[in-house]
């Protein structure tokens, strides 16, 4: 914990109010800026930069203008609270994300009040104050807010900020301009008064925990220590050039300073500088600022902005003393050397303190190694170093080196793999076989595919803390068990192996084996069996060498880099893979020799690439512990970019298909391993693993209400589970709505309905006029056939009776009267199926049938007459039918009822109406006003029921003796639909 407190003291705050004053008008712009960057904490945050690391040996990484940085002079920095780094430049304010910078100036949306951004201030509330030389603004949720001397500013150039917060719990600031200090309250500008009297002041006090007081002046810092006396380091002698620019304190109490002429560090009473090669060592620091994950940002006023990490790992090559870049195998010897083998340099003897290297001696072929090639290594307890390499073996006792080849014993040249046992025998692995040189170099046994070695391919060679010797070739894992003779047993991939061709060896405390393999992962041996280990990551991977670093990790050596688990037989419950953005300069390790990685006795770990010897200290390894805010950054329908802020879920128009949405994981340690995953609510079923994109991409999705969900792990793996939600609303077209759906529900079924209401309807009428047909035709039949055959019957029980009493005479005149009544009701029968099969003929018209009917009916006492009056006109078939069977009907009831001698059919046409008369001179009977017909007579019935199947009026008029009229009348179709109109205009 630090305290900072700035000079000098304002004005005394009211009531409930409290303060705390940074910058005043002798601060230098840069200063004020980057120090209140601090003022304001993250939750979750990180470790500061390792302090004990040499300011060289921080990773670095720099942005200029040739890089995608948009102006070199970064005056001001600040982080908020979404996690984004802000720069204040002389070209407009810069939002950075780790990928991409985005600019706001004049003629941005929002709009700045002015280009020249001079300080920065990022508050909890999640507001970024921005203070330029045109006025104060503060952007907050994707809104700006102006503040000039229209405003109440004294003036428009603001040369500090220092944060406020009024009792309220509202936050603001002080602004310092020109011509005064100024507190926001809400859209107000309050004067406040400075107390300038009295000696200078410094620019800023900091308290540290260990009870250490800092005071900062333009030319010096005041370092006041309990029970220490005070000291006084000046520009131009403790610190470069002539001013102090900007002073920060990071979260272990660290004092950076910045001055006209480069970059320090106060560590433990002592300056910590750059090289003078470095750019920092001589740049014009303007501003630093320290973000969450504990990385240290550099803004300088020509070069550009830089960032400091924490470096995972330290890469030795030639620059530091090493022979070559390209190692091989390394190992330590008994008196703490590093023996580092290369690939065609020979073998360097590496002297350190730490990770400092101290000294480096080479051995090569002149200095008696059979080959400048390294291939293997191993330390002997005695002293001795034994060297494999293709043209033999070496052994360096003290300053004398020995080779030994095939010609004293050895089964090739070619040694790829050395193990000094506890006895001091020396065991060789070659191309042809292994070798087993005893202590006193008087025997070597030899071992191969034909005695029972796997293969005769020997590579990495381990022995458990049981005693059994490991060798594992070619062909599987080779066992040897006993002692000068020992029993070899191989294993292989039918004994649960996930590969034949082992690379790497392991054996741990607990009576484990750790097995690496040839692009199959890992194994491990637990005594009575080997169980690939499948949720590493690496049961792909080629495994060139295992370590444990004792402090719960297993580090291994790959063909992508190097990785590191907790040492969890399960297969590691946390994994973290590295890379060149770790700080390795390449993903590629050392291959074919042994050990091509080692653990010093003071823990470091040693791993041999083509690129230089990589260190890593397990015990000072930073890991990256703070999740990454995620931050949506562009939603864009149809290539045209939407709000990002509202208070209200963001409603998108129907007819739209295309969205895009990118976002931002905002870890600046590795950005480039930044990994995302992402869903949207409504639409997906599950989260879509992205990797390292960073645009989400729709297309034709149903109209909804969705939420886009996006989630981000930092560079060691840790992910931000709430992440970042995006709610928006897609309206659809009024065919998509669900009252639509009703209402064409609806519709469809009304339209079923009306069908079915027609159908039936249909089917009615259908079944009306078949009905109506039979009972005509059930008129007719009882009218005719019938009454014909009770005649006749009658007629022949008087003949039978006539036949019996043997009255011939009478018996012959009454079968002729039979006779006669058959030929008369054959006529009638005749006469009513023409009457049924006339309306199939549409040859001949009303007039014509009518005649022709009229004409039928004469003889048996009848005279019949037809005629016409009138120009004829077609009526409708329906009408014309009926029409007819009324004046067939009339006719048969005159002729078989009636008794008359005459008969007149006359058919009339009329303007607007037609109208037939058929009039007899018969017997004629009485009607009253409820006349009904007799029982089982059912022709007036029937002509009744047709005139009303025509809307026509049926007229019937009869006196006893007289005879009857039937008159039928009804109008033309047009003048019945005139006369509907004029009744229903009430005309």
């Amino acid at each position: 914990m630090l305290r900072i407190e700035a000079n000098p003291i304002t004005k005394a705050p009211g009531p409930g109010q409290s303060r705390l004053v940074v910058g005043l008008s002798r601060v230098s712009v840069p200063f004020a800026g980057s120090l209140m960057a601090l003022l304001f904490a993250y939750t979750g945050w990180a470790s500061a930069l390792e302090p004990t690391t040499p300011l060289a040996n921080y990773g670095r990484q720099t942005w200029v203008m040739e890089n995608g940085l948009p102006q070199n002079t970064v005056q001001a920095l600040a982080q908020t609270r979404d996690g984004f780094v802000w720069l204040g430049t002389e070209a407009g304010l810069v939002r950075f994300d780790g990928n991409s910078f985005v600019v706001f100036d004049q003629n941005s949306k929002p709009a700045l009040p002015g280009n020249d951004i001079t300080c920065l201030i990022a508050t909890d509330d999640g507001s970024l104050w921005i203070g330029t030389s045109d006025g104060l603004a503060r952007l907050k949720n994707g809104s700006v807010t102006t503040f000039t001397t229209a405003d109440g500013l004294p003036s428009n150039s603001i040369r500090s900020l220092r944060p406020f917060r009024w009792p309220d719990s509202e936050y603001s600031v002080d602004a310092s301009t020109q011509n005064g200090t100024v507190a926001i309250k809400g859209s107000r500008a309050v004067p406040v008064l400075v107390d300038r009297a009295g000696e200078p002041r410094p620019l800023f006090y900091i308290h540290l925990t260990n009870k250490t007081d800092v005071s900062v002046y333009t030319t010096a810092v005041n370092i006041v220590e309990k029970d220490h006396s005070p000291r006084r380091l000046v520009v131009g002698k403790d610190f470069p050039g002539t001013r102090i620019q900007t002073a920060f304190a990071d979260r272990e109490g660290k004092l950076w300073i910045g001055t006209n002429g480069g970059l320090v560090r106060w560590v433990a009473d002592k300056v910590d500088r750059f090289p003078v090669t470095d750019p920092l060592a001589s740049a014009s620091i303007l501003s630093v600022l320290e973000d969450r994950e504990g990385n240290i940002w550099v803004g300088t006023e020509t070069g550009g902005l830089h960032i400091l990490r924490d470096e995972r790992f330290r890469t030795f090559g030639t620059r530091d003393g090493l022979s070559s870049d390209a190692t091989t195998t390394v190992v330590e010897g008994n008196a703490g050397t590093l023996w580092v083998g290369t690939s065609g340099n020979g073998l360097d003897a590496v002297s350190r303190n730490g990770a400092f290297i101290t000294k480096v001696k080479t051995l090569e072929v002149k200095d008696g190694l059979s080959s400048d090639v390294i291939l293997s290594l191993a330390a002997a307890p005695n002293g001795d170093l034994w060297v494999g390499t293709p043209d033999g073996l070496n052994r360096i006792r003290k300053e004398t080196i020995t080779t030994y080849t095939s010609a004293d014993g050895l089964p090739d040249d070619f040694v790829r793999s050395l193990l000094v046992d506890a006895d001091g025998s020396l065991w060789i692995g070659t191309r042809r076989g292994l070798a087993h040189w005893m202590a006193n170099g008087a025997h070597i046994d030899t071992f191969t595919h034909a005695t029972g070695l796997g293969s005769d391919l020997v590579g990495a060679m381990a022995r458990d803390i049981h005693g059994n010797l490991w060798v594992s070739t070619l062909a599987g894992l080779s066992r040897f068990q006993g002692g000068s003779q020992p029993s070899i047993s191989n294993f292989t991939s039918a004994n649960g192996l996930s590969s034949n061709v082992i690379t790497a060896l392991l054996p741990r405390s607990d009576g484990t084996l750790l097995i690496g393999t040839q692009g199959h992962g890992w194994n491990i041996w637990d005594g009575h069996g080997f169980s690939p280990v499948q949720k590493s990551g690496l049961n792909r991977t080629t495994i060139h060498a295992i370590l444990d670093d004792e402090r719960g990790h297993l580090w291994f050596a790959t063909e992508n880099g190097i990785a590191r688990c907790d040492c969890d037989m399960a297969g590691g419950s946390h994994w973290m893979e590295f890379g060149p953005a770790d700080g390795l300069r390449g993903r590629e390790m050392a291959t074919n020799s042994h050990p091509s990685a080692w653990r010093s006795h003071d823990g470091w770990l040693w791993f041999a690439t083509p690129k230089g010897l990589v260190a890593a200290d397990p015990a000072h390894f930073p890991v990256n512990a703070v999740p990454p805010p995620v931050a949506l950054v562009r939603f864009a329908v149809d290539d045209v970019d939407q709000p990002l802020h509202g208070a209200d879920p963001l409603k998108v128009q129907a007819g739209h298909n295309h969205f895009q949405l990118d976002y931002a994981g905002l870890s600046f340690t590795a950005p480039q391993k930044v990994r995302y995953r992402y869903m949207l609510e409504g639409f997906d079923h599950e989260w879509t693993e992205a990797g390292a994109r960073r645009s989400a991409y729709y297309t034709n999705i149903p109209p909804g209400n969705y939420t886009f969900r996006v989630q981000a792990s930092n560079n060691d793996g840790v992910w931000n589970t709430q992440g970042a939600a995006f709610p928006f609303t897609l309206r659809p077209h009024f065919y998509q709505t669900i009252w639509f759906y009703i209402l064409l529900t609806a519709l469809a079924a009304g339209v079923v309905l009306l069908l079915l209401r027609l159908r039936l309807l249909r089917a009615e009428r259908e079944f009306r006029a078949v009905l109506a047909e039979r009972n005509r035709i059930a008129r007719e039949v009882h009218d005719t056939l019938a009454q014909g055959y009770v005649g006749v019957s009658v007629q022949l029980e008087v003949l039978s009776e006539l036949l019996r009493t043997n009255n011939t005479e009478n018996a012959i005149k009454q079968l002729d009267g039979t006779r006669q009544h058959v030929r008369e009701g054959l006529a009638e029968a005749r006469q009513s199926i023409w009457a049924l099969r006339s309306q199939d003929s549409g040859e001949n018209t009303l007039p014509v049938k009518l005649r022709r009917a009229t004409e039928l009916a004469n003889g048996h006492g009848v005279e019949a007459t037809f005629s016409l009056f009138g120009a004829f006109r077609p009526m409708p078939p329906g009408m014309e039918r009926e029409f007819l069977r009324v004046g067939q009907e009339a006719i048969h009831n005159v002729k078989k009822h009636a008794g008359a001698t005459h008969l007149s059919v006359q058919l009339e046409y009329g303007p607007a109406e037609v109208a037939l008369v058929v009039r007899d001179d018969g017997r004629g009977f009485e009607m009253s006003d409820g006349f009904q017909p007799p029982p089982g007579h059912f022709g007036l019935t029937g002509m009744r029921e047709r005139a009303d199947a025509i809307g026509g009026m049926l007229e019937v008029t009869s006196e006893p003796g007289i005879g009857t009229t039937v008159r039928l009348q009804v109008m033309t179709p047009k003048e019945a639909r005139a006369k509907e109109m004029r009744e229903e205009s009430g005309e």
